[in-house]
């Protein structure tokens, strides 16, 4: 059964290329230009592969790729440090450099001061994140985007699977059974079937509510294939529940457009997702889902006293160099926030997914184009979806959650009826049958 589906998985990945290439006009719309396109699914891409491009090393090639995309925008691209001319994704840059700035301070000013070679990572996240400031300041850019980029680096991580024998792990037992239906756990070649599922979730929501017909089904077909052959429970649980939102999205926005989702919405999602996941912190015991547990239980142990401002990332890694904490990463966004910057850094994430749902799109489609934000805000509860610390494999997630300002693709606004009389009066009548849209009402395009 593992050969069958790496050779489907290989085939399919091959075949999401071609399309992906015969396709590169829809592709290059999606990011505003082409050259915009190349860099970003090529850093996505070359991030990817660093693991088995540099080995090792793979960090330092990850940080050559972060200061060659900022050379570009400063020099071939002329990048404006103007930054974005929208203010709500200033604001998210803003708050993402402070998450940055706070738990950097706190891991030099605290204890001995930073372990080990953590600086270049922090200086890759600051990079980062001026690439990001420059790239928000030029074309627009699409949920499409997404769903291209993570098809890029899916094929990247399946068409060598039917070769590559070390692309799957074998089914655990005992306490923590899982298996897939293909007889192992699909994780090409990263260590955790989890990594892909996460990069797979992410394509598969963007593609259903970014590309439309025959492209949005075969997308959605290819990614649940990936996923059932990581057999990854943790995928599931999240897209069961972010598949609640799509589909409050797509009945709201057929009545009518929305170019923002209301604010008191965005922070009480935010909130509610944060107190959770601090329950989650301290009240877990070692088996609490599926052992993540253990971790939080070490995070809340060593922090004690600190909780407010935290330690500063770098302590986790001297914990695990000296035993005292498990060689697995924090599991969980909200916890990685916690023990890097404390309760502090927490309100700055906060805050952070907050502005990322209320940053408005042009094409009314709002609830549509952040179903990637909502699914952010549910994975984070047990993966690390996005360090803002450092920059890998998953980085290019926030980055196009920053830069989406529609979700089909439209740049021209979305005009808004003032009036609450929806009966077809003889204006409507009239436009009804010249064929031109009533304000207020998305286009038919947009309901595809």
């Amino acid at each position: 059964m593992t050969t069958l589906f790496g050779v489907l998985l290989s085939a399919a990945g091959l075949a999401v290329a071609g399309w992906l290439l015969y396709a590169r006009k829809a592709v290059a719309d999606s990011f505003g230009d082409a050259s915009t396109a190349v860099a970003l699914i090529g850093f996505a891409v070359l991030a990817n592969a660093a693991p088995v491009l540099a080995g090792d090393h793979s960090s330092a090639l990850i940080g050559v790729l972060v200061f060659a995309l900022v050379v570009w925008l400063l020099v071939v691209r002329r990048g404006r440090l103007a930054g974005p001319p929208e203010i709500w994704r200033r604001i998210c840059l803003v708050l993402a450099g402070a998450v940055l700035v706070w738990c950097v301070g706190v891991d030099v000013l605290t204890g001995d001061g930073v372990y080990g070679s953590r600086l270049p990572a922090y200086a890759a996240a600051g990079l980062l994140l001026v690439a990001v400031w420059l790239l928000a300041a030029g074309a627009p850019v699409s949920l499409a985007a997404m769903a291209y980029t993570g098809l890029a680096v899916l094929a990247l991580l399946t068409i060598p699977t039917a070769v590559y024998g070390q692309a799957w792990r074998a089914c655990t037992e005992g306490q923590l059974q899982k298996c897939s239906v293909a007889g192992g756990l699909f994780k090409s070649f990263y260590d955790s079937e989890n990594y892909i599922a996460l990069l797979t979730s992410f394509t598969l929501v963007a593609a259903v509510c970014a590309l439309r017909r025959a492209e949005r089904w075969a997308v959605v077909a290819f990614c649940l294939l990936v996923i059932v052959a990581t057999g990854s429970r943790t995928s599931y649980l999240a897209l069961a529940a972010v598949g609640i939102w799509v589909l409050g999205a797509w009945v709201l926005q057929w009545r009518r457009p929305y170019q923002h989702i209301h604010v008191a919405l965005c922070v009480s999602l935010v909130v509610g997702a944060a107190a959770v996941a601090t329950y989650l912190t301290w009240s877990a015991s070692k088996s609490t889902l599926s052992n993540r547990g253990n971790i939080w239980i070490h995070v809340r142990e060593y922090i004690a006293g600190s909780e407010g401002t935290g330690v500063g990332v770098s302590k986790w890694y001297h914990l695990r160099d000296i035993g005292e904490a498990p060689h697995h990463f924090f599991h969980s966004g909200y916890v990685l926030a916690i023990f890097a910057g404390g309760f502090v850094a927490l309100t700055l994430w906060g805050l952070l997914l907050a502005t990322l749902l209320r940053a408005p799109v042009v094409d009314g489609r709002a609830f549509s184009a952040k179903a990637p934000v909502a699914l952010f805000v549910i994975y984070s509860f047990t993966e690390v979806v996005w360090n803002p610390l450092s920059v890998d494999g998953l980085t290019w997630i926030f980055v196009l959650m920053v830069l989406t300002v529609s979700a089909l693709g439209s740049t021209d606004p979305v005009p808004v009826d003032v009036t609450v009389d929806h009966r077809p009066g003889v204006l409507a009548r009239l436009r009804q049958r010249t064929g031109r849209p009533s304000l207020g009402r998305a286009r038919t395009e947009a309901r595809d």
